[in-house]
């Protein structure tokens, strides 16, 4: 018999390879028959295997409370993204309205710049788009 029917002959069992491996360990595979593959099960099963899946537990426990943690830290700062924009959003609308307005009244008196003018179309057409 070799390694890999041994392997295998395990999962019958709902074994693991990694388990089944670590029940083999030193293991004579030329010599070993079925019997002697169940009582190394059996002698692996007791409280090493308990001790193991437990740790394993408590492993699987610790990612799954980080991986919330993280989805978590990443919602919270998508809101906070979210926020900032809109409130940016807002001092740039309020900003731009005071410009127009001013600019609206000082171009009568024979103000006119290039720069304010792209700024309010630039703005306008952001307007647009996103509506």
């Amino acid at each position: 018999m070799t390694k890999t029917e041994a392997i295998t002959f395990a999962k019958k069992f709902n074994w693991t390879a990694a388990d089944a491996e670590r029940a083999f360990y030193g293991l004579d595979f030329k010599e070993a028959d079925e019997q002697t593959l169940l009582l190394a099960l059996v002698n692996f099963a007791g409280p090493q295997l308990l001790e193991r899946q437990r740790l394993q537990g408590a492993q699987k426990a610790q990612v799954t409370k980080k991986t919330n943690h993280i989805k978590k830290i990443e919602t919270e700062f998508a809101n906070k993204v979210s926020e900032y924009e809109e409130a940016i959003e807002k001092e740039r609308s309020l900003f731009v309205g005071i410009i127009a307005g001013l600019y609206k009244l000082a171009k009568p008196f024979g103000l006119k710049d290039p720069w304010i003018e792209a700024l309010l179309t630039t703005y306008e057409e952001g307007r647009k788009d996103a509506a």
